[in-house]
């Protein structure tokens, strides 16, 4: 995909500029800053607190760590950019926080460990207003962050699940529901799945989850049967004093 695909999104070519994947070019190509751009764009001067996890490519960091401190943390440099005002946090449990500076806060944790995820939040202190998994993709992982997360989310707020088409086969638990289809059958509370999170973790979400949007990855990698419904994203009850309400 070009990076002329969409001419007047900023967002896109930010991505583009840092060799991030969630613009077109680079790794994977998942062109999902079209998503963002329409969701964010008139966000760009709030004082918004976000959260990313995951802050390198597993591809960049199995066949070029050279590049890794040239690259550093592509999203990250991408909303720093693109959000002047937004406090920036990112979560990888590889210790990248030699890429932490005055617009951006890294921090070293397990996605998949409640008590590492309280921690950093406890750290970084009150909620956040975004917050964005793009990890492991295991879908244990996925699961526990957001039971972990949610409750760290403002109210109003957005948290924001990548590549659910994807899973990787060395981490991903056979007898854990997929996150697509568990989040495609929360709003109905849909029995028999298995997950990672316990009961008062699912009531949580039930309670206090407001609606589940999906969007597919542009992504040249896998055809559209499978990438669709790439992207969720989870808008959290209550009114948000910048984020407006769904239409």
């Amino acid at each position: 995909m070009a990076p002329e695909l969409w001419p007047n999104d900023e967002l896109t070519r930010l991505a583009n500029r840092y060799s991030s994947d969630k613009g077109t070019i680079y790794n994977c190509a998942h062109g999902y800053t079209r998503v963002y751009q329409a969701l964010l764009a008139p966000l760009r001067t709030s004082p918004l607190r976000m959260l990313e996890i995951g802050l390198v490519h597993g591809q960049v960091q199995a066949e070029r760590p050279q590049d890794i401190d040239q690259l550093a943390c592509p999203s990250l440099r991408m909303w720093s950019d693109y959000l002047p005002k937004a406090e920036i946090h990112g979560l990888d449990i590889v210790d990248f926080t030699r890429f932490s500076n005055a617009r951006t806060r890294v921090w070293q944790a397990d996605q998949g460990s409640r008590t590492e995820l309280d921690a950093v939040a406890a750290k970084v202190g009150g909620n956040f207003d975004i917050i964005i998994d793009d990890g492991s993709h295991a879908s244990h992982h996925q699961q526990v962050s957001l039971a972990t997360l949610f409750r760290r989310l403002a109210e109003g707020g957005l948290y924001v699940i990548e590549d659910l088409h994807f899973q990787p086969a060395g981490l991903e638990l056979p007898d854990i529901t997929l996150t697509r289809d568990f989040l495609r059958g929360l709003p109905e509370r849909r029995p028999g799945m298995r997950l990672a999170i316990d009961q008062a973790e699912y009531a949580y979400l039930v309670e206090h989850v407001q609606s589940i949007q999906f969007f597919d990855s542009i992504s040249p990698r896998w055809p559209l049967a499978i990438s669709a419904d790439a992207l969720a994203i989870i808008r959290k009850k209550g009114r948000h004093p910048a984020i407006p309400p769904v239409c």
